[in-house]
């Protein structure tokens, strides 16, 4: 069948059965055998999708207008299905999914030459997927925001888009969020990481040049995974995200949520002023060192063949904002900033005493030296810095 004679036949019916037969026929072209007409192939599958699935397009190819939300729905409600019914290969894990299955995901909510509200469709697509336990879904978004990056535009707009349309409408406690890292921990910990981005960033200051907090619903859930499996952070690092991608595909580096997350717990004591927020970050400074110093240690005597992965980077471990807000809080001659700077001080240093003691810091140990150095006197760094000149 030629490149016109599929779309003529599709549009011989109605949704949902055009949309149905197309995701079938889609499957078909990403999963075949690869050819001279590949690139042909490719560009039918996106044009299957702009036309059939997402209806952007119309048979001449011009935009359309945005689809209805009951046709919105029922459409997320369609890919679910699939996705939960096409398993094309019985060996998957629930970390990376099924791999023809990622490689249509991927096709459909790709990281260029998607319309905006392709952006929005993902999100709600996300959401729907944590809340009816639709894991080949989450999977296939872990795998694809660790390929992209989890810094990236495409992974920060799917993490901020969860915080504004799913997150802040929903209760930490429902099962769904707290059977996330169980069902699809790569895609809570790419998800954790692309958090950490967003909030105490300078990219995302806000109109009055004051740093963007996350909220306490994000916060509770992040606290509640990192300490139902001190094992979740390094999930990235000691996947083998090849055997998810398809064929040809290379790799990303993992990054993973430590530097960002020990982030907002530094950034904290200094710009939270809610005594319960400031409890939760206290939590998550102590659930991160107890990641650091035991979920590393009990996945590598279980995996010692695995690369040591990296919690903390000494180039930024003490970033530039954070110095200038120890250094205001100094001169303010407030007992209650005062007080802020020592919790500030301390969890730095426990922060990366513990990732020297587990061997996951990255940088030279006379850099981290000269950062440390610049930082008020404190008795907690000269310890830390003898211990790091012995």
């Amino acid at each position: 069948m030629d490149y016109n004679e599929v779309k003529v036949n599709l549009r011989k019916y109605a949704f949902p059965l055009s949309t149905e037969n197309a995701l079938n026929q889609i499957q078909t072209i990403i999963n075949g055998e690869t050819s001279r007409k590949q690139h042909l192939n490719e560009d039918l599958a996106m044009d299957l999708i702009s036309e059939f699935i997402f209806c952007e397009t119309n048979e001449e190819g011009k935009s359309t207008k945005p689809m209805s939300r009951i046709r919105h729905l029922e459409l997320l409600v369609m890919i679910c299905d699939y996705f939960n019914k096409t398993k094309i290969k019985q060996d998957n894990d629930n970390c990376c999914g099924d791999t023809s299955l990622n490689a249509i995901f991927m096709t459909l909510f790709p990281q260029f030459g998607a319309p905006p509200q392709r952006t929005n469709m993902l999100v709600s697509l996300v959401s729907l997927a944590i809340s009816t336990y639709s894991n080949l879904i989450l999977q296939s978004a872990g795998v694809q925001m660790q390929q992209l990056g989890c810094s990236s535009k495409y992974s920060s707009q799917l993490a901020d888009g969860l915080v504004k349309k799913f997150f802040t409408f929903i209760n930490a406690k429902i099962t769904s969020l707290h059977l996330l890292p169980q069902n699809a921990p790569l895609f809570t910990a790419n998800l954790m990481t692309s958090l950490s981005e967003l909030y105490f960033n300078t990219k995302t200051i806000d109109t009055n040049m004051n740093f963007k907090e996350p909220p306490r619903i994000v916060l509770e859930t992040v606290v509640r995974w990192i300490n139902s499996d001190p094992c979740l952070c390094f999930t990235a690092h000691y996947t083998d995200l090849q055997r998810a991608l398809p064929s040809g595909a290379i790799p990303m580096v993992a990054t993973l949520p430590f530097l960002g997350l020990f982030r907002w717990c530094f950034f904290a004591p200094l710009c939270v002023k809610n005594s319960i927020d400031l409890e939760l970050y206290s939590e998550l400074h102590c659930a991160l060192i107890e990641s650091v110093m035991q979920g590393w240690k009990v996945y590598s005597e279980q995996n010692p063949r695995v690369s040591r992965p990296y919690t903390l980077n000494v180039h930024s471990v003490v970033p530039q904002p954070l110095k200038d807000l120890i250094e205001d809080a100094i001169k303010s001659n407030d007992s209650n900033s005062s007080n802020s700077v020592e919790i500030v001080i301390e969890r730095l240093a426990q922060s990366i005493h513990a990732a020297i003691i587990s061997d996951t810091i990255f940088g030279n140990k006379q850099d981290l030296v000269n950062q440390l150095e610049i930082l008020p006197e404190h008795d907690i760094l000269k310890t830390l810095i003898n211990r790091i000149q012995v």
